[in-house]
């Protein structure tokens, strides 16, 4: 009687035992799908926000060579302002230009922040090393008008919320004319560094953390 007992339990026992694999297989199925589609959906998110944080060290800036005008136009001692109008056929065009204020060096090695090589002129950007402003040329040197940031006549940082130094721009001469090859960072000691974008620091502990910076 026991042993019949014994099967009889084992008989009915039987059934409720397959329902819960079954049911283990379906809910082991969802948490797959749930997680492989989560996934998926980090990676398109992911993506794009890692390709513009890397773009700026695997892309370079993309910068093409402008008239700035001829020599003769500058004087010694003061900046220019100068409209970069880039001679391309791309239909953006117009969004591309940008301003610089050119200034002739009274004497070689007059400009502080100036590469070797290049003191006979200075060629600094108008975009402010905070969020990118343009910033505005006084008796002093310059001036950010959205949030207070200023520098001196060479373009280094004195005060308020900016990072570091104007930007440059590298210069060559053709002729008689004058050129603007390239744009450049600068630390905050005037050592030359690749480009990046307002807000990004060239000195310090945080330039470690280009470009992800918090």
């Amino acid at each position: 009687m026991a042993d019949e007992a014994h099967a009889t339990a084992v008989e009915e026992s039987t059934p409720t035992s397959t329902a819960a694999d079954k049911e283990m297989t379906r809910g082991q199925f969802l948490t797959a799908a749930t997680v492989g589609v989560g996934g998926l959906m980090g990676v398109l998110i992911a993506a794009p926000v890692a390709g513009l944080a890397l773009g700026p060290v695997f892309g370079g800036d993309d910068f093409e060579p402008v008239l700035l005008g001829t020599v003769d136009e500058f004087d010694e001692g003061s900046f220019v302002k100068v409209v970069l109008q880039p001679h391309s056929e791309k239909p953006d065009a117009y969004v591309r230009k940008k301003v610089a204020f050119v200034r002739k060096n009274a004497k070689p090695g007059d400009d502080r922040l100036a590469l070797r090589g290049q003191e006979e002129f200075s060629v600094v950007s108008n975009v402010c090393m905070h969020l990118g402003c343009p910033v505005q040329a006084s008796n002093s040197g310059f001036v950010c008008p959205c949030h207070g940031g200023s520098y001196d006549k060479d373009g280094k940082r004195q005060a308020g919320p900016p990072v570091r130094p104007l930007d440059r721009y590298l210069w060559e001469k053709r002729g008689d004319e004058l050129w603007a090859t390239a744009v450049y960072a600068l630390t905050n000691d005037g050592e030359r560094r690749s480009h990046r974008d307002p807000g990004q620091h060239t000195s310090g502990p945080e330039s470690l953390f280009y470009p992800l910076q918090p």
